[in-house]
């Protein structure tokens, strides 16, 4: 097994993260939030971004008890070699699965809108050779790609975002801050499926050179795009409607088809959808990559390299699987709470187990 030696620095980092949380939870945003807390979507997904704050903190944490080693390598450490290493079987299904969905996610969106009559496969494959490629160039690579894009991207994230209230009606988010004591809860276990890109920080996070401003530098990119995404989702309510947003199944991009600059821009729709687009790849590429690295750490043979190509295969079957958009939003509700249970739960407890097993650097996690 080849070990990669290089190393990204906190910019670098902050910039993937943006990536990778914006082009992954964005589209479907307001409908999930308008499906389960109705008019007070956004309370939820305000709920479910301070739950991220202890996952980047385990992360954090974590990363200082066991130094330059990823999730899958200090599994063992904690929790046995047989039971690290069927957990971490599980951790890199999981990684499997929404690389899946966001590729298919992304395929159905360009097939519905944009290549009406192009087949599936044929979309499945441009996107997924594209990331595959990107994810080849390894964390330093997929970074320097995220920070080239990222300042051009972030103005025409937020102006699209701004924008779309073009047909905000304040009577659609009214009452403002009511909601039913079991919604807040169920909004924000499903509103977290927006971070399941975390789960990548724990594969990626050992090659952070200056890593005591690693707690701050995640925490920011989380914030910045959560704010983004919690401006569509206000939006999309507040046009829309709670019901009536349902009718899409990507809401954001209807937003911005209707949205337009007066006197200079007839729509952000096409300018939404580039940015969009880029943040998107950006993002499957990271947890394509952390895929095959976590492979190669778990078997212990071969370069990530070879199985960014080994994986390919496995990959296209599991994003064609399911036959229509419908079934992918049946098969989406189950993710959404596997998803939490793996991105929230699994770090508390192998972070709980160390400290209370004394496993690690003890010092270094102070």
């Amino acid at each position: 097994m080849l070990k990669e030696t290089t190393g990204i620095g906190p910019g670098l980092l902050f910039n993937i993260m943006f990536s990778s949380l914006y082009g992954y939870g964005v589209v479907s945003s307001p409908y999930v939030a308008a499906k389960y807390m109705g008019s007070n979507g956004y309370l939820g997904f305000i709920l479910a971004f301070f739950l991220t704050i202890p996952v980047v903190l385990c992360a954090v944490r974590l990363g200082k008890r066991f130094p330059g080693k990823s999730i899958i390598q200090y599994l063992p450490l904690v929790c046995g070699k047989i039971l690290g290493k069927g957990i971490s079987f599980f951790f890199l299904i999981f990684l499997l699965v929404i690389t899946a969905w966001a590729t298919r996610q992304i395929a159905d969106l360009n097939n519905l809108y944009f290549l009406q009559r192009t087949p599936l496969w044929a979309i499945v494959t441009i996107l997924l050779s594209t990331t595959a490629y990107i994810a080849q160039k390894g964390i330093e690579g997929i970074t320097r790609l995220a920070a080239f894009i990222f300042p051009v991207a972030v103005v025409f994230v937020f102006l699209s975002a701004v924008f779309s209230f073009q047909g905000f009606r304040l009577d659609y988010v009214r009452p403002v801050f009511y909601t039913q004591g079991y919604q807040l809860p169920l909004g924000a276990l499903q509103m977290f499926y927006i971070y399941f890109p975390l789960t990548a920080l724990f594969m990626v996070y050992p090659y952070l050179t200056k890593k005591q401003k690693g707690f701050r530098t995640i925490l920011t990119a989380v914030l910045l795009a959560s704010t983004a995404i919690l401006i569509f989702v206000v939006s999309g309510i507040g046009t829309y409607g709670a019901t009536g947003i349902l009718r899409y199944s990507w809401p954001v991009l209807e937003l911005t088809r209707k949205a337009n600059i007066p006197f200079l821009m007839q729509t952000m729709g096409l300018f939404f959808a580039v940015t969009y687009f880029s943040q998107i790849c950006l993002a499957i590429a990271g947890l394509y990559f952390s895929l095959a690295l976590a492979t190669t750490q778990l078997l212990g043979i071969l370069n990530y390299k070879w199985f960014v190509l080994l994986w390919f295969p496995i990959i296209m079957f599991v994003i064609l699987a399911p036959p229509s958009i419908l079934d992918i939003r049946f098969l989406f509700d189950y993710l959404r709470i596997a998803g939490f249970l793996v991105v929230f739960g699994l770090p508390l407890l192998i972070w709980l187990l160390a400290a209370l097993l004394n496993r690690g650097d003890t010092s270094g996690a102070k």
